[in-house]
């Protein structure tokens, strides 16, 4: 507000003005321009001049009117003596005066300086007395500023509720006087108190309402501090792409300014970091972490120097740096138990070393640290004990301890469930389906699979959006619910990429390609698995690789190019000698073995089955089991041997029933049928097709028609 202005709300009027008064409005202004052009000794010798002048000519509120620009610009140049100096001397002043607006004028200054300083006690103080003088004057501009910072102080003692009221007046205000230079400020402090009563969306609006509005105006600092906000909501949404494009503005504002907060400097360094790291460009997330570690060393912050170890050890993880990694990790958890206190924190680092050992197959190191973060989790981290409970049901899971990990899982969402926390439940909800399916079967895994679909409607994480719809997916093509699998396969991908989640987005393509494959459309199962391969070996995600070739290769043996599936059959499994789970090499080898069945080479192909079995049963992988036993009687029975043919695709038949696995039964029950036939039963061998012909056309797979058409000719 000019000069002018003050003086005509002080008076009542609005006099022609003086050339004195005319000299000390060109000072205000031209002093407010030095500092948004980032000029700060220039406007300092502005406002000095313009108090010097209103002293000289005994002019009370003028002097007010300059003490205060002078505390503000001190105030954000960090010299906070010379500002509290100024702003009490203005404070005196106005309060001699008897004027009530004029003394919620200089409160209101030192309810923002304070406000500035971390004292939020105090700020309250101040400025609820200037909003109480304010109010009865009618002042707009006073009395919205007040409100804003009053509700600044709010939403750092975590009340947004009440600070969403005040704002919520504070527009009103502003509106109605048409305040410009308020305007990104409100609205900015409403999304954030949007974002803090949980509404996600309205919060983004808001906030970048407040950016729009601060570019037109040209308030770079309002841009910065917006920018950075809601950088850091799209962050904590996965929105990571969007998240780093608004980071990187924020970095070339902060750049113009020439001075940033440290304290936002490093949150924004290692939120970039940790976003790169998330979508796999580790390289990059190698530089914003080794800075913000720098930073906070130089700064001497022990809270941030831990934080950013804690980050440095992941991106070391995804570098495949495992020393270093290691060693971050560590310096972090000892940090965090020494000068950083926080046993958050010391959890989720100790569960991030366990998860380091788990990857590198040191399975007890890894549940040595799994169990010592349940022991030091604090009575007030529910979630760091449910986190670690879930990581040691995980390690158990890769033993082949099913159960053990059901019931360590089951004890972490029962924690979850306790919390709330209805984005952990889904996701954990889909490795406990996936660990019934493998025990018990499909229709055993369909009842979690469906709680986490239904939590959905109070998951606003689109990340777990998307990989439940992923997981479900998968469960619906095996139950031939093929229109609603692809719906789900479709808009997973669709997530994966609008949050540039890379490996999400390769895993679900492969996934979808399987999809493809499976009902007989070989053809565009191809096409999605290349796009697949192609980003993980940009990820140089090994195990990605090697799957996703050995499902390649499973599409050219649809399509009968079987020397391109045993290329990359081979391709596959020696990516898999360097895999630590066992269980890979197997799955490759019995469809290695599938492709030299369909070329007669029997031979090799029960070459293959007998490596392959005994791993499968040793990891209790049922899936395998009942394949391989089918392809080994078929081998058996193209050599003629009935018995050994009978009593493998009977084991495979029994298994698949149970487990609810259709399309490992219809395979077997193809073999029973051959074998009832060589021994001159073709009423049986006829019954076995049929029951086949059901199960495969309920899968959508092409064999159901091709059966038909043998039955209907029979």
């Amino acid at each position: 507000m000019g000069l002018r202005e003050i003086l005509s709300k002080i008076t009542g009027t609005a006099p022609k003005m003086s050339l004195q008064e005319t000299e000390l409005q060109r000072l205000v202004q031209s002093g407010d321009e030095a500092r948004r052009n980032r000029e700060p000794d220039h406007a300092l010798e502005l406002y000095q001049e313009g108090l010097t002048l209103t002293k000289s000519q005994g002019y009370i509120q003028g002097q007010e009117i300059f003490l205060g620009q002078i505390g503000a610009l001190h105030t954000e140049q960090g010299h906070y003596d010379q500002a509290e100096a100024a702003l009490n001397e203005a404070m005196t002043l106005a309060s001699q005066s008897g004027d009530g607006l004029r003394k919620a004028r200089a409160l209101l200054n030192l309810g923002a300086y304070t406000l500035t300083r971390g004292d939020l006690p105090q700020a309250q103080r101040y400025l609820e007395q200037a909003l109480e003088l304010a109010r009865p004057t009618g002042d707009a501009t006073v009395i919205g500023l007040t409100l804003g910072n009053l509700a600044d102080v709010f939403l750092k003692q975590d009340n947004p509720s009440y600070a969403l009221r005040l704002l919520n007046e504070a527009v009103i205000l502003v509106q109605a006087v048409q305040n410009t230079d308020q305007a990104s400020y409100i609205m900015g402090r409403l999304g954030q108190a949007y974002l803090g009563v949980g509404e996600a969306e309205r919060g983004r609006k808001f906030l970048a309402q407040a950016i729009r509005l601060s570019q037109q105006h040209h308030q770079t600092d309002q841009e910065l501090l917006w920018s950075n906000a809601l950088a850091d909501q799209l962050y904590q949404d996965n929105q990571l792409t969007e998240a780093l494009k608004l980071y990187q503005r924020a970095d070339v504002l902060a750049k113009q300014i020439g001075k940033q907060s440290p304290d936002l400097a490093l949150h924004s360094l290692l939120n970039q970091g940790s976003a790169y790291q998330k979508l796999g460009e580790n390289t990059l997330a190698l530089d914003f972490v080794n800075r913000a570690l720098e930073q906070a060393r130089a700064t001497e912050n022990p809270t941030a120097e831990a934080m950013a170890l804690a980050s440095l050890g992941n991106v070391q993880r995804g570098l495949n740096h495992f020393d270093e990694a290691a060693a971050a990790f560590h310096a972090a958890i000892d940090l965090y138990s020494t000068k950083a206190k926080n046993d958050t924190e010391r959890t989720n680092a100790t569960i991030m070393l366990g998860n380091l050992y788990q990857e590198q197959g040191e399975t007890q190191k890894a549940l040595d640290s799994f169990e010592q973060a349940i022991n030091e989790a604090s009575e007030n981290d529910p979630n760091g004990r449910a986190n670690a409970l879930r990581r040691i049901g995980t390690a158990l899971h890769k033993q082949g301890n099913l159960v053990g990990a059901i019931e360590k899982w089951t004890e972490a969402l029962t924690l979850f469930e306790q919390n709330n926390d209805s984005t952990q439940m889904a996701r954990l909800l889909c490795d406990i389906g996936a660990a019934h399916r493998a025990l018990s079967g499909i229709n055993a895994a369909l009842p979690d699979y469906e709680r986490a679909t239904m939590l959905l409607s109070n998951v606003r994480d689109p990340g777990t959006r998307g990989l439940v719809l992923s997981n479900v997916a998968i469960l619906y093509t095996d139950l031939g619910e093929i229109e609603t699998a692809q719906s789900f396969y479709q808009e997973s991908i669709q997530v994966a990429r609008q949050l540039g989640h890379r490996r999400a987005e390769a895993l679900r393509l492969g996934n979808y390609a399987w999809f493809f494959t499976m009902t007989g459309q070989a053809n565009q199962g191809i096409k999605f698995l290349e796009d697949a391969i192609a980003i993980s070996r940009q990820l140089d995600d090994q195990l990605l690789i090697a799957v996703q070739t050995n499902n390649l290769a499973l599409a050219y043996n649809e399509v009968k190019d079987y020397r391109a599936a045993e290329s990359l059959y081979a391709q596959a499994l020696a990516v898999a000698d360097s895999l630590p789970e066992k269980r890979w090499k197997a799955i490759f080898q019995s469809n290695l073995g599938k492709t030299y069945l369909a070329q007669g080479k029997v031979d090799e192909a029960m070459a293959l089955f007998e490596q392959a079995l005994p791993i499968s049963r040793e990891l209790n992988d049922q899936e395998t089991i009942v394949r391989t036993q089918a392809r080994i009687g078929e081998a058996s029975l193209t050599q003629g041997k009935l018995d050994e043919a009978e009593a493998a695709a009977h084991e495979a038949e029994t298994m698949a029933r149970k487990w609810g696995y259709r399309k490992g039964q219809a395979d077997a029950l193809i073999v029973r049928s051959g074998v009832a036939r060589a021994h001159g039963d073709n009423e049986l061998a006829d019954r076995y097709l049929r029951e086949a012909q059901k199960l495969y056309s309920i899968l959508h797979d092409p064999m159901g028609a091709q059966l038909a058409r043998t039955l209907g000719s029979a």
